[in-house]
């Protein structure tokens, strides 16, 4: 009897230990802690501040429109370089209620159309507010503002709205217009039944996941830079065929600067530093950094790309060839990362891009 005990006790401490080290396995990642920490340590400050660009950007508009000075005009030109850089870190929110609202289009649809844009001056008898409510995005948003403020140099662009009231009230309104897209999309996240409660609790599963809805913003964000923002003008999409007038942010330049703030935010939102983030995420499912390491040197390495191109895009298209097909190679190295790699291992299911401009 007292050996039957001790092996009945025996087995009770091992069948104990086996017992815990299941439960040990079996702990699920903390999904909504991530969620939750990504949405209040970069989703929501990105938001902020990009309004809050926005919003100085009508204010520098409306005092340059008081004035007529090219010393104003230039502060607002560099105010739209700012708001478009802190709408490269937002764009791969677009996801969610965001997305099923279209705010991507109402705030930034490229490339811009400047014969379109100037059929309307000229064919209005006056540009009003509804006038300018009633247009295709593609002539308006930040697009729009772009061409109103870079499409020529600032002493002959000064005297184009000095000696125009029409254009005055289209780049007024557009300005106007653009501010209130942007609280907005603010108070999507922000105001009371907000999206960012909704988007953090939210329970359901497949392509309606919150998690897997963030990753899908990621993953869109690298296919459109990739395809819409240097394959397509670059001829290295499907054609050989170059359109330099295609890229973004053309008539300003800010074409590869927009594109590294992109790049900056998946970095920020796959190592959030800041508390947890999709690195851990992938930690725990493989217990080992091996693919957070390959991620970061390949965005190490789409960041140098871009850095190495040393005149605008457009013109780099032309001149610099091999440095922009670089830059495209390594971001589909990128893609292939997150598109195969991470989505294998965290079981993502991978949505359509959209391919069509920010």
């Amino acid at each position: 009897m007292i050996k039957k005990s001790k092996v009945l006790l025996l087995l009770l401490l091992i069948f104990s230990c086996n017992s815990d080290n299941d439960q040990e396995q079996e702990v699920a990642f903390n999904v909504m802690q991530l969620l939750d920490d990504v949405t209040n340590q970069q989703i929501l400050p990105s938001i902020d501040t990009f309004t809050a660009e926005s919003i100085t950007l009508n204010a520098t508009v409306q005092n340059y429109l008081t004035t007529y000075t090219e010393t104003d005009l230039n502060l607002a030109r560099n105010q739209w370089k700012a708001t478009a850089k802190a709408y490269g870190k937002i764009y791969a929110f677009n996801i969610g209620d965001v997305r099923d609202q279209f705010m991507h289009l109402a705030l930034y649809n490229w490339p811009t159309l400047p014969s379109a844009l100037e059929n309307v001056i000229t064919n209005n008898d006056a540009i009003t507010e509804e006038l300018v409510a009633s247009l295709s995005p593609q002539i308006k948003t930040l697009s729009g503002l772009e061409y109103l403020l870079f499409g020529s140099d600032v002493t002959t662009l000064n005297t184009q709205f000095i000696n125009s009231v029409k254009r005055q009230n289209y780049l007024k309104f557009t300005a106007l217009e653009f501010e209130f897209q942007a609280k907005r999309l603010q108070g999507i996240w922000n105001t009371p039944g907000n999206y960012a409660s909704t988007f953090i609790d939210n329970n359901e599963t497949g392509i309606r996941d919150s998690f897997n809805r963030l990753f899908n913003g990621l993953n869109n964000l690298i296919d459109t830079a990739k395809i819409t923002k240097i394959g397509k003008p670059a001829g290295l999409e499907n054609s050989q065929a170059t359109n330099p007038d295609q890229t973004q942010a053309y008539f300003s330049s800010l074409s590869l600067s927009i594109l590294k703030e992109n790049i900056n935010s998946v970095e920020e939102v796959y190592f959030n530093t800041e508390g947890v983030g999709i690195d851990d995420y992938t930690y725990h499912v493989i217990k080992n950094n091996d693919l957070n390491l390959a991620i970061q040197n390949k965005i190490n390495d789409v960041q140098n790309a871009i850095d190495a191109i040393p005149v605008p895009l457009f013109d780099a298209i032309t001149s610099h060839p091999n440095q922009v097909e670089t830059l495209h190679t390594e971001l589909d190295a990128l893609g292939i990362l997150f598109s195969v790699d991470v989505r294998s291992i965290l079981s993502i299911i991978i949505t359509s891009t959209d391919n069509d401009g920010d």
